[in-house]
């Protein structure tokens, strides 16, 4: 019975390293993927608007002038971009505020368009975990969240996200719901653009949560997470 045990044991541990390395290669192909399609393309054209204002500069100062203060524009764009994502790879305020003020900030700094109506009612949930676990599994928590809502005002085609982070005494509840179109879930895990789905199950399976979606009205994305003993 014990070396059965042994072996589930076992097996469980593999799958978790199995998807911990999982997520990281799937992190670094999405870094990967921004970079190029943004801030690249971005300084590409920069590039190009450069070389641009240096045939103007003897033949139209004013157009030159306009060029150069276009390109002063664009790099300032690519800087907060570069920013951003370096802020994303390691938020600041995480250490400084904690979760809750965090995803405040994320949330503020996403919609900074007021495009969407973001409601959060995010509890406390740092006295969950043991000090040994806590800053992983906060943050494995921030990043799902952070996917979800990020999934919402790419996809949903909607204009309202609802965030919810509450507790109990032993589980943790995610739930994040958006008024858009929804989608055929089957189809969005087999396309790359839905990749982020399998990220988050798997961050939910490492923190040994549970994870639904619902997608037939908007989409409504329930998580539950147990609270380990410390």
């Amino acid at each position: 019975m014990d070396s059965k045990n042994d072996i589930s044991l076992s097996s469980e541990f593999h799958m978790k390293q199995f998807s911990v390395l999982d997520v990281q290669e799937k992190e670094r192909q999405r870094i990967a993927r921004d970079l190029h399609d943004s801030s690249l393309q971005d300084l590409t054209h920069l590039v190009h608007q450069v070389e641009l204002s240096s045939l103007y500069i003897d033949q139209d100062i004013v157009k030159a002038k306009l060029e150069l203060a276009s390109v002063e524009s664009g790099l300032r764009k690519v800087i907060d971009d570069i920013r951003n994502r370096i802020y994303d790879l390691r938020p600041m305020t995480f250490d400084d505020l904690g979760l809750c003020e965090t995803l405040l900030n994320f949330f503020s700094l996403l919609n900074k368009d007021g495009s969407f109506e973001i409601l959060s009612d995010i509890d406390d949930i740092e006295d969950q975990f043991s000090e040994k676990e806590k800053e992983i599994s906060l943050i494995m928590i921030y990043r799902i969240i952070q996917e979800c809502v990020q999934n919402a005002i790419e996809h949903s085609e909607g204009n309202k996200i609802e965030v919810s982070l509450k507790k109990d005494e032993d589980r943790i509840y995610i739930k994040i719901q958006d008024n858009g179109t929804g989608f055929n879930l089957k189809e969005a895990e087999k396309k790359d653009r839905h990749f982020g789905l399998s990220v988050v199950k798997e961050r939910v399976f490492l923190l040994g949560g549970k994870m639904k979606i619902e997608t037939d009205n908007g989409t409504i994305v329930f998580i539950e997470i147990p609270q380990k003993e410390k």
